[in-house]
């Protein structure tokens, strides 16, 4: 599938903390079978262990020095490598480099993964993600990830306590007004107040 011709400004997401995200191909350009974006990370930026328990991830290192680790072990990509992380698979990934890291990253399939970016993102723009990106508020964080059980997983909680104690902390959270940013058409807005 070739990447669209023209790139919304909608589609250049920026955050706080050294990552930004370029949509190329989105769900609704593929039918639903791929995410594919482009990607930039700061130094010393380093995404948390998660895993997308239904969607493979690829990433394809563009210039700079990406870092991946499974518990298969670490691995150090250099511009034109890539490594396929199966769903379900446990990982993190890093800037492992002094410059910046340009990648590409596939979701497939491409679920929600978009809308789960932008929320991340709109919550960054708000001030609710802490230094590492997480969502600062634990009742904001689990609704997010009760949102988005199928596109992302934290790896750091044990998954029985995540399906019993995360959907009550987001329902309680959304009797107190935090929320997880909706996503309608490309544009972020808020059901309940932050």
């Amino acid at each position: 599938m070739a990447p669209r011709e023209t790139v919304d400004t909608r589609d250049r997401l920026t955050t706080s903390f050294g990552e930004e995200f370029l949509f190329k191909d989105t769900a609704a350009d593929t039918g639903g079978e791929l995410l594919r974006m482009e990607n930039r990370l700061d130094p010393g930026v380093r995404r948390p262990l998660h895993s997308h328990p239904k969607q493979e991830e690829r990433f394809v290192v563009r210039s700079g020095t990406l870092g991946i680790a499974t518990d298969d072990g670490e691995v150090l990509l250099e511009e034109g490598e890539e490594e396929v992380i199966p769903a379900g698979t446990p990982h993190t990934f890093w800037n492992a480099g002094d410059g910046e890291v340009h990648m590409e990253t596939e979701h497939r399939p491409a679920l929600r993964f978009e809308e789960f970016i932008r929320a991340m993102v709109a919550l960054d723009e708000e001030g609710g993600l802490n230094d590492e990106g997480m969502p600062a508020n634990p009742l904001v964080g689990a609704a997010l990830i009760t949102e988005f059980q199928d596109e992302m997983q934290p790896e750091d909680i044990p998954k029985p306590v995540q399906r019993a104690l995360f959907p009550l902390l987001a329902r309680v959270g959304s009797l107190l007004g935090y929320g997880v940013p909706a996503v309608r058409d490309g544009s972020v807005t808020r059901d309940s107040p932050q």
